[in-house]
């Protein structure tokens, strides 16, 4: 997190220099919906600014606090995965590349024995990985809608108790382990809201 931090200031700082030198500067803002977690009934958002050419910063946020038609089968998360992507064209269209982080709380049942949930209630997970993703326009010529396709991987540290998983089911322990595999997915459909003009001086 500390590390995406710095890389963002960075970014923002060289793009307002970019601004001074060269007496334009253009900047992108995309909404976005990942389709994905929608039969999972974890609702979502995003948004994905872009200081400076070739980078993107890109903040979605999930939620959902619904059972699964039962009280024994769940899935329930507040998270939000800030990104930096670096895009091989400067018009945030084709391949990306990612570095990402991930920020949630959980509680989550499959119907076992058993319900998971993050320690104490304030234990949410937080680790991050590398991605990769390809954006395309839903149509030719120059239209705000897009689709974007991506898969990321990394760490996620996590630190949970589990509950017998009836109602109001008792604490049976708590156990630590860390997460290595697929992090991050989507498939999104994205809406640009507007592109500010070049203007020379």
């Amino acid at each position: 997190m500390i590390v995406l931090a710095v890389i963002a200031a960075l970014m923002l700082s060289t793009g307002a220099g970019a601004q001074e030198r060269s007496g334009f500067y253009t900047r992108d803002v995309v909404l976005k919906v990942n389709t994905l977690t929608l039969p999972l009934l974890v609702a979502n958002a995003g948004i994905e600014v872009r200081p400076l050419d070739h980078w993107s910063l890109n903040l979605p946020l999930y939620y959902t606090a619904l059972d699964w038609f039962s009280e024994t089968v769940k899935f329930r998360v507040l998270g939000v995965q800030p990104e930096i992507r670096y895009w091989l064209k400067d018009d945030m269209h084709g391949l990306f590349f990612n570095i990402h982080t991930t920020f949630a709380y959980y509680n989550i049942a499959w119907g076992g024995d058993y319900r998971y949930q993050d320690h104490a209630r304030k234990s949410p997970s937080l680790g991050g990985g590398l991605g990769i993703g390809y954006k395309v326009p839903l149509k030719d010529g120059d239209t705000p809608w897009g689709v974007e396709f991506g898969i990321g991987g990394g760490a996620l540290p996590l630190h949970y108790d589990y509950y017998y998983n009836v109602h109001n089911g008792r604490l049976a322990g708590e156990d630590k382990r860390t997460y290595w595999g697929v992090d991050q997915a989507f498939v999104s459909f994205t809406y640009r809201l507007g592109q500010a003009k070049k203007s020379e001086k």
